[in-house]
């Protein structure tokens, strides 16, 4: 009877481990997991706009993004957007500017981060 019982705890192992599933299986799902939450967040844009002849700071110039979001650039013309977006795998979709103040002929930029905006009159 020893011999029998031994013999069923054993199998009772064998069975349970079979049906957990495998350390491989689990790292592969968390790393398809991570990945595809990984690029999910903001895209961002900042730096400067000035006046192209003068190369005076604008302040109070709107900043539109496509989806109608809107900032403005401060009293030192510096202007900071973000453009929050979805998984991106495999590219992250760009960010796009329209940069336009009273006066002032409107830029579109695609990707402006840490840039200088330089705007012309009228």
């Amino acid at each position: 009877m020893k011999k029998n019982s031994n013999l069923d705890r054993e199998m009772d192992t064998i069975v349970h481990f079979r049906n957990e599933p495998s350390l491989k299986c689990l790292i592969l799902i968390l790393g398809l997991t991570f990945l595809l939450t990984s690029c999910e967040g903001y895209r961002c844009a900042d730096g400067t706009i000035y006046d192209s002849v003068t190369k005076e700071p604008i302040d109070s110039v709107q900043c539109t993004l496509t989806n109608g979001f809107v900032q403005y650039s401060d009293s030192l013309g510096k202007y900071s957007i973000c453009n929050p977006f979805g998984g991106c795998v495999p590219d992250c979709p760009d960010i796009i500017v329209e940069f336009s103040k009273i006066g002032y002929q409107t830029k579109i930029v695609t990707n402006p981060n840490k840039s200088d905006i330089f705007l012309d009159k009228e």
